[in-house]
Parts: C-alpha cells; structure tokens; sequence
C-alpha cells in the first residue's frame, strides 16, 4: 500500500494540488471548484484551474468561456508498410492487447480500438516495417479567465481513450506551472473511481470530496473515500445541498467517522447560487453576501489556511 501512495504522489512542481472530486456526478463538484478557484483568487491567490472531467470538461461553460486554439492530444497507432513486412508475426506477439492479429504467411490484421499506443510493435519490428501514424483523441485548452489560468482538457466525441487526455493534460499542468507562479493549482476531477479520476488524484497534496445528503451520495462517498486512501491522499469533505428536506445528513456524518475524515465545509440549498448558475457568473462574485457564497469563502479560507 505505502509503494502504491509513494507512486501516486511524484510530480515536477512544489506547486500545492487540491483536487476537488467526488464518487458521483450531479453533487455541484465542478460548481465548488470554479466558485473555490475565483474565492481563492479574491484573496489574493494566484490560481490555476485544471479541469480533468475530459468526457464532459465543464469548468470553461460555467465561466462562459469559449475555448480555442486547443493542442492536439495523438495517440500512436501502427501503420503496416506491406513492401517491407516479412510475415514474421513479431510484432502481435509483442501485442499485450492483441490488437495486432497474426495469421502465418498473412499479413498482421490492425484492430484499432484495442491498441493502447505502446509503439512496442513498432520497436521490436526486425525490418522498420511497422511506420508510425496517429489519430487524434482530444485537445488541451490553456486560458485566462477572471485572472485565473485555466487548463482543460477535452475528449474528440466518439473516442473511449480518456485517461491519455487526462494524462496529457496533467502533464500540460505542469509545463504551465513550471512557467509561471501559482499559489495553488485547483483540480477537477471526473466523478467516480475510474481510471481518469486516478490520473486527476495522481501527485495532489489533499482532496475535497463533494458529496450530498442523499443515498447515493452516501454510497459513493465512501467509495471515493476508499480511492484516496488507496493512494495516500489526505481527503476533507463538503457537504454541498445540506439543508435539503428531507436528507441524509446523519449517514453521511457516520461514514465520515467510519474513515476518520471531516466536513469543512456545509453549503446549503441557496436560489442565489441555482440564479449565479444560470447567468454564468460565480456566485462569490455575483452574490457574495449569499448563505452559499459564505461557505464557499469559509472553504477557501480553509484552504488558504492548509497552503501555509
């Protein structure tokens, strides 16, 4: 477990990461992300957001920003140079996906959806007739909004291979921060435990965990809970909605004294959030002296307290 922990937490920056994620969506992650990051900068931060929901990358719509200019993210895939290719087979027994299919004196079948991009067709090739050709799987925005830097990464429709955008994106992150001063770098996770939300989680100092008062939300708080402590990642709870008729309040204090971990925040159900929701503005911005608003500064004086 601790080789697992160690693993997870190598990064190329001294930049503090907060992940803000959460085991299900719907619970306002992305809302308390984007209203955290301009609180954070209201006080004084200099603040990178990155948003690493790549199937569904959200962060830029609630700012009502418009990306452009995004860089590329290719995947590697094998081209077969049949005037060279000997039909020796090496290359799909080298294949760990078995994308590459060998029939004797045939030449290798190509089954794109299966390769993982490993080029280990390419290298272990005996005459170079595997040629390199790409397809690409997404792109990497990197903006300005609001004073805060923005970094989002975002999945071509049709394509399954998100964890390689995320990847790419996570390593954008870095290259930006290693340029410029930030006192915190934000990032947003995907909601659930699946292989991108662990590239999202991957080298973060601490997470917030967004949940709510309701069954499912207690159900995937404690499967988030089990992800981060799998890879060494010190994790605080919001409770966002918490005042909801009807909720669950006293399952989720159970579970979070079952792991051993806090709320630090309580963001009760506010109209002035749904209403800075719908204009596109933070509701820090737009209604600071709102119930919702309060919490989340409480939030990122929580934070701000943490960075030190």
């Amino acid at each position: 477990m601790g080789e697992i922990a160690k693993f997870f937490r190598i990064r190329p920056v001294s930049t503090p990461i907060v992940a803000v994620t959460g085991g299900k969506g719907g619970t306002g992650k992305t809302t308390v992300a984007v209203n955290l990051a301009v609180a954070l900068e209201m006080y004084g931060k200099r603040v990178m957001l990155v948003d690493l929901d790549v199937d569904c990358p959200n962060d830029a719509v609630l700012f009502r920003k418009r990306l452009e200019n995004g860089e590329e993210v290719t995947f590697f895939k094998p081209k077969i140079n049949t005037e060279k290719c000997i039909k020796c087979g090496k290359c799909a027994e080298v294949c760990l996906e078995n994308a590459l299919i060998y029939v004797k004196d045939q030449f290798p079948v190509f089954f794109e959806e299966l390769c993982s991009g490993c080029a280990a067709c390419k290298l272990i090739c005996p005459v170079d007739a595997i040629e390199e050709d790409h397809k690409v799987l997404g792109k990497v925005y990197v903006s300005e909004v609001n004073g805060i830097k923005l970094v989002s990464g975002e999945l071509k429709p049709t394509e399954a291979r998100s964890p390689l955008v995320a990847f790419k994106t996570k390593q954008k992150t870095y290259e930006v921060a290693e340029k410029e001063s930030f006192d915190v770098i934000l990032v947003d996770t995907a909601p659930g435990v699946h292989n991108p939300v662990v590239r999202a989680l991957q080298g973060t100092d601490f997470a917030l965990a967004v949940t709510e008062p309701t069954p499912l939300g207690a159900h995937d708080l404690g499967r988030i809970l089990d992800l981060t402590k799998t890879l060494g990642v010190s994790t605080s709870i919001v409770l966002n909605r918490a005042d909801i008729k009807g909720g669950f309040k006293e399952i989720i204090y159970n579970i979070c004294k079952k792991y051993n971990v806090k709320i630090v925040s309580e963001i009760p159900f506010d109209e002035k959030l749904i209403e800075a929701y719908v204009r596109g503005v933070p509701v820090v911005k737009l209604f600071p002296n709102s119930p919702s608003a309060k919490a989340i500064f409480k939030l990122a004086e929580y934070i701000s307290e943490r960075l030190k």
